[in-house]
């Protein structure tokens, strides 16, 4: 069994690879493996914010039309960074174990953080809620991997803190630079993030055969009632929507939230049920979000960021 495996170049994104290429040997010791890294339009680009490129899924434009031009079998993405929508044709096969998904604050603590504190992140989400929270700090735009934004921090950019995925610090063996994980409840964090998603043809029986040996049911529902609810939010993935999965005696809960960009207004939702009705969890708690005022603020508030941005 031979698999070539599409993957960016970073050092997370090639740790992440190795990881899903262990979990694949261990199911599968006569699998063989081709890496075939590309950058995408954000790799190249490392200046312009996020909200600048004025798509969706800067991150996974280049993969799938690998996988359309059938030169990989399957593409390992951080879940996060892959749109709710799919090319035609592809689907994504599989979601492996998920990794802690939480935020770290990395340079001090949230209760540590000094008055007009500087704040890097290059998350539009990440910057709404930590002015939620602190609307005293100043948020400074960062890009890059995570070496160069850790380094941000006493260096001459001069930042007392940077915001980062707990899950890519773990996976990068750097989990110690969180000097707080943040508390979800209050600091919900992206739509599948800390899991992979697992990217294939959907015509391709034998590679999601492989590629579903390596789920985890869990993480899959988890991750189903997240994106169920970005999509009907209409909401990318840079747009400020934080989740919080929590399972209670089996039943699956899906914690919402909707920030203002300048941080002063959030909305909140909860909706709970069984592993099995995860897109249905999903879809009621965006609905709820938008009842409560999550699509006004989300027009109101990113106009500017995304003039494309359509009406909820």
């Amino acid at each position: 069994m031979h698999l070539r495996i599409g993957t960016r170049r970073s050092p997370l994104a090639m740790a992440q690879t190795n990881h899903v290429m262990g979990l694949i040997k261990a199911r599968f010791p006569q699998a063989e493996f081709t890496l075939c890294q590309i950058a995408t339009i954000a790799d190249k680009d490392r200046k312009s914010e996020f909200h600048q490129f004025g798509m969706v899924g800067v991150f996974a434009i280049e993969h799938e039309q690998q996988l359309v031009n059938r030169e990989v079998d399957f593409v390992v993405h951080s879940l996060k960074d892959l749109p709710t929508t799919l090319h035609d044709g592809l689907t994504l096969a599989s979601v492996p174990p998920r990794e802690d998904p939480r935020d770290g604050l990395c340079g001090t603590t949230l209760e540590a953080l000094p008055q007009g504190a500087r704040v890097g992140t290059g998350s539009l989400r990440r910057r709404a809620q930590i002015l939620s929270l602190r609307p005293d700090v100043t948020v400074v735009p960062i890009r890059g991997n995570v070496g160069p934004r850790l380094a941000k921090i006493d260096g001459e950019d001069g930042l007392d803190a940077v915001i980062l995925a707990h899950a890519g610090l773990k996976r990068l063996g750097l989990d110690g630079a969180s000097s707080e994980v943040l508390d979800p409840m209050t600091f919900p964090y992206a739509v599948g993030q800390g899991a992979l998603g697992l990217e294939a043809r959907a015509e391709d029986d034998a590679v999601i055969a492989v590629l579903k040996a390596i789920e985890c049911p869990q993480a899959r529902a988890e991750v189903e009632a997240e994106r169920a609810m970005m999509h009907a939010l209409g909401a990318g993935c840079s747009l400020p929507v934080g989740a919080c999965a929590e399972w209670r005696e089996g039943d699956l809960t899906l914690h919402a939230q909707v920030t203002s960009i300048d941080g002063a207004e959030r909305v909140v939702a909860a909706e709970s049920g069984a592993p099995g009705q995860a897109a249905q969890i999903g879809i009621a708690a965006a609905e709820a979000l938008k009842q409560r005022g999550g699509a006004t603020i989300l027009e109101t508030s990113f106009r500017g960021y995304y003039p494309s941005f359509k009406s909820l």
